[in-house]
């Protein structure tokens, strides 16, 4: 689906470049040169803004305003000298000249919906319960290991301090849960400001909890 999504974006970029070039080198550019360059600012503006938002979606960050009006200055500078090619033939060969921005637009949100939804299914399938990759190197076999304390022994060698902190932070886990159900552990982790693992982490020992006491 990525790469339909792709080569549609590819040839409505195209189309749109080069009929800017025509709109550029009749309009007033200077030289053949320019006319060919001009329009490479416009679509490398636009592919530009368009990594920084397909970046933020991957990572989950605040898209920055520069790049939102960006996109916009670009794609509508784009649109403008699409309806120019065509703009002297009438109406409909204006709008036809026009698709190919359009298309690109479309295009570009496809993608970025495609990498938030790869995203999201990622963590809900990580969230379910799935075993975490081993680790590379196994353990000794020479050297056995320790016994994990047990829950009393735990709670009497944590300083007091920390187990009413961890005990604070799980009700502050269950309080986010029970405001929504299907809050991702990344989603948790943002919230509580920890790490992601630790978030899944407490997600799961909540859901735990939960279907322990129903």
């Amino acid at each position: 689906m990525t790469v339909v999504v792709l080569a549609v974006a590819a040839v409505a970029a195209w189309v749109s470049y080069w009929h800017a070039v025509a709109v550029i080198e009749k309009y007033g550019a200077e030289d053949e040169v320019s006319a060919h360059l001009v329009p490479a600012t416009v679509d490398g503006m636009i592919y530009a803004s368009s990594m920084v938002l397909l970046w933020c979606a991957r990572y989950r960050l605040a898209v920055p305003a520069l790049a939102r009006w960006a996109l916009a200055l670009g794609v509508a500078a784009t649109l403008a000298a699409n309806i120019l090619h065509g703009i002297e033939r009438g109406p409909l060969a204006a709008a036809l000249a026009a698709w190919p921005a359009i298309a690109l637009v479309i295009s570009y949100e496809l993608i970025m919906w495609v990498v938030r939804s790869g995203r999201e299914l990622a963590d809900r399938t990580h969230d379910s319960g799935q075993p975490e990759r081993a680790l590379a190197e196994p353990a000794p076999q020479s050297v056995a290991p320790e016994p994990e304390p047990t829950a009393s022994q735990a709670g009497q060698d944590a300083p007091a301090s920390e187990v009413r902190e961890d005990g604070d932070r799980r009700a502050q886990v269950a309080a986010l849960l029970a405001r929504d159900p299907n809050m991702t552990g990344t989603a948790l982790a943002r919230a509580l400001g920890v790490h992601e693992s630790t978030g899944r982490k407490y997600r799961r020992e909540a859901l735990n909890g939960h279907s322990r006491s129903t």
